[in-house]
């Protein structure tokens, strides 16, 4: 059961690096392709640019992108096309295959950000068989998908040239670093670039360590949470305080407006003086959490504190039901099992019961993980095996109580569909 409420906006990377691109991904790329040519086709006739007889060489690039083959000028063209420039006369990979490519469309005097939409997708299927090889693979999907993404630049690069590989990942990293774009000078743009691609770059040397298991989860949690909050306060230097604000949707306006709909979709609906609470308690909790230090040996201790103070609001504000429907309302858990319940042998109770029960098992970890790092951070020592131990055993405990109460057919059933989301053991730090 996954599970608190929403509590503000943390910054992230909008990029694609810790994803693994499904089969209905690749299979979406191949057709938005397709698309992306017939586009460049109506653009060739249009502005009916250079070579008279330009359809048999677009049809040439069009069976080159889809079946990943040698680009060839039909035998029975005209003797008025070109064939393709000397340097590209033995193609030998799908990096030369894709550079002619997309100096054909360019010669056609199609645009920079559709060379490379080209260039990307091209990239991106061509690693459909090494995707398909991993299976269900988890790890193996995950270690194809890292080594995609460490050659995405270097191919991008060498499929547009310096000049438009720069053009388009600038304006990509800047529309991934804001939410709602703000106006920005060309020194500003460069050094939101720069901050953009360092953040990228770490990104990929974090999910290399958790591919190649030299960092564990709680350890990689942390450097994200120190390189997010550094990367934030740059941005933040950059822009200043009312357009960081506003870049990250944090500006009142959409904050009130988020707020709003997130409570009204929850069956919450305060009247105006309640909304004007609850709009404070998240401001507040806002500013306090980007003044927390990730690198803090108690900096787990500090969010806690947080969050308790946050949630502690909200219930006073809206009283102790509401504040329970609000949060069983909005936890996906708790809805996946009211959609499912006959599929999966509830009702309303068991449902409630498997929720409190999970909610009570998430509060006793997080209680003992705090508190343990409270005492550490005190200088005193810890029993991290000690620790991890306890946390097996309410793992433990609470699995073999759902499973008694629920049956074992709906517990498996439960438990396939990824709704006991059980605290892993934490290392020492």
């Amino acid at each position: 059961m996954s599970g608190d409420i929403s509590r503000g906006l943390i910054v992230r990377s909008t990029g694609n690096y810790n994803l693994v691109m499904s089969s209905a991904f690749r299979h979406q790329a191949s057709l938005v392709l397709n698309i992306v040519l017939t586009v460049v086709v109506g653009l060739f006739a249009v502005h009916k640019l250079a070579r008279a007889s330009a359809p048999p060489t677009v049809q040439v690039v069009h069976e080159t992108i889809s079946n990943n083959i040698t680009p060839r000028v039909s035998p029975n063209a005209p003797p008025a096309i070109s064939p393709p420039a000397s340097r590209y006369s033995n193609i030998a990979s799908a990096a030369e295959r894709r550079r002619w490519i997309i100096d054909e469309l360019r010669a056609m005097g199609v645009p920079n950000d559709t060379l490379a939409l080209v260039a990307r997708v091209d990239f991106e299927v061509t690693w459909e068989s090494r995707f398909a090889a991993c299976g269900v693979d988890r790890n193996k999907l995950a270690a194809v998908q890292l080594d995609m993404d460490l050659n995405k630049d270097a191919e991008m690069r060498a499929a547009l040239g310096e000049d438009g590989f720069k053009r388009w990942d600038v304006k990509n990293m800047l529309w991934e670093a804001m939410s709602t774009a703000v106006a920005v000078t060309p020194s500003e743009s460069d050094a939101i670039y720069a901050s953009k691609k360092k953040l990228q770059q770490r990104e990929l040397e974090l999910e290399q360590a958790k591919v190649n298991g030299t960092m564990d989860d709680a350890a990689i949690n942390d450097a994200e949470d120190k390189v997010y909050s550094e990367y934030n306060q740059q941005l933040k230097a950059v822009l200043g305080d009312e357009r960081y604000a506003k870049s990250q949707q944090l500006d009142d306006a959409f904050s009130a407006g988020n707020l709003r709909y997130t409570l009204a979709k929850n069956g919450v609906n305060p009247d105006d003086a309640q909304f004007q609470q609850l709009f404070k308690v998240e401001q507040d909790w806002n500013r306090a959490q980007l003044k927390l230090d990730p690198t803090s040996p108690d900096y787990s201790a500090q969010l806690k504190a947080l969050n308790d103070a946050h949630d502690q609001q909200y219930q006073q504000v809206l009283g102790a039901d509401a504040y329970a429907t609000f949060q069983k309302e909005q936890d996906p858990g708790y809805t996946q099992m009211k959609k499912y319940e006959t599929l999966w042998g509830l009702d309303d109770t068991k449902a409630d019961y498997v929720y409190n029960t999970m909610k009570s098992y998430e509060k006793s970890v997080q209680d003992l993980q705090a508190g343990t790092s409270a005492l550490q951070a005190q200088g005193q020592n810890v029993d991290w095996d000690g620790v991890n131990k306890r946390v097996q055993q309410l793992t433990d405990q609470t699995g073999q109580t759902l499973q008694n109460y629920l049956g074992e057919d709906s517990f498996n059933k439960l438990q396939r569909n990824h709704l006991f989301l059980f605290k892993p053991a934490q290392s020492p730090r």
